[in-house]
């Protein structure tokens, strides 16, 4: 894995959870061909920043995102070309990151995308608090495993991405360095954490896409099960270790519409 310079503050065990971190953007790599828009709901695969404070195991935990993608195609010459953003996170801790993509179909059957996004992150809760810079990339490959009808298919797609993280906080640690809830004993401090990294993700989908044929304003409606394996950061006492692996599941719903030809 590659280093650079990243802060964090993360604070761990308990009911504490700071800075989710999704590991993929959730977009599929199919384009509609048309102009459109497509609306995402579900929980994506990923980690939180507190989780680097944990032992003895380092666990991904799904986050809650929305996402909206707007595909010009025509209307501005830019086939291919995607403009979106996703949401993710609670009320105290939330995030919003726009993302510049470029969706490519190679063939009936397969279909190619790569998308850059960055946005800044900051969260308060239980006495601890963060704020991050957060830049990536992602690129995806979708294939069409086999049709059930001339509106119903069933496609694999593996993505990954690269995230570079510099992030700083601060959090309550015990005798032993780890995270705890602030005023949970006489024996907690308080630390100021850093990290600097970039971590990569990869992310497996298997989705059933609806409706997705080569004209109409419907464009498709597609079921997906994402799994994601990467790397996270590890803090221990405030100080930066090697990074550590991570695997989480997620479900999203996606609903594309826009020009019938």
């Amino acid at each position: 894995m590659m280093r650079m310079t990243l802060l964090l503050a993360a604070l761990g065990a308990g009911c504490t959870t700071l800075g989710p971190m999704p590991a993929t953007t959730g977009l599929s790599a199919v384009p509609s061909g048309r102009p459109g828009v497509e609306a995402q709901v579900g929980v994506v695969p990923g980690y939180f920043l507190s989780s680097a404070t944990e032992e003895p195991s380092h666990k991904g935990n799904p986050t809650m995102q929305l996402l909206a993608v707007v595909e010009p195609d025509h209307l501005l010459g830019t086939r291919g070309l995607v403009l979106g953003a996703h949401g993710w996170g609670r009320s105290a801790d939330n995030t919003l990151e726009p993302f510049l993509g470029y969706r490519l179909r190679i063939d009936d059957n397969f279909a190619f995308a790569i998308a850059g996004y960055g946005t800044q992150l900051r969260g308060a809760e239980r006495g601890a608090s963060y704020r991050a810079t957060r830049l990536g990339g992602e690129a995806a490959i979708d294939a069409r495993m086999f049709s059930l009808a001339r509106w119903l298919s069933v496609h694999g797609q593996a993505a990954v991405s690269t995230t570079y993280l510099d992030a700083s906080g601060t959090y309550c640690a015990n005798a032993e360095g780890l995270g705890v809830d602030c005023n949970q004993s006489a024996n907690d401090r308080v630390v100021d954490g850093t990290v600097h990294g970039v971590f990569a993700a990869a992310t497996g989908t298997l989705a059933v896409d609806f409706g997705r044929l080569a004209a109409g304003s419907f464009h498709s409606v597609r079921v997906a099960l994402l799994g994601a394996a990467g790397f996270m950061p590890q803090v221990r006492d405030g100080m930066e270790m090697n990074s550590t692996r991570y695997v989480s599941l997620g479900l999203t719903l996606t609903l594309g519409l826009g020009s019938a030809q």
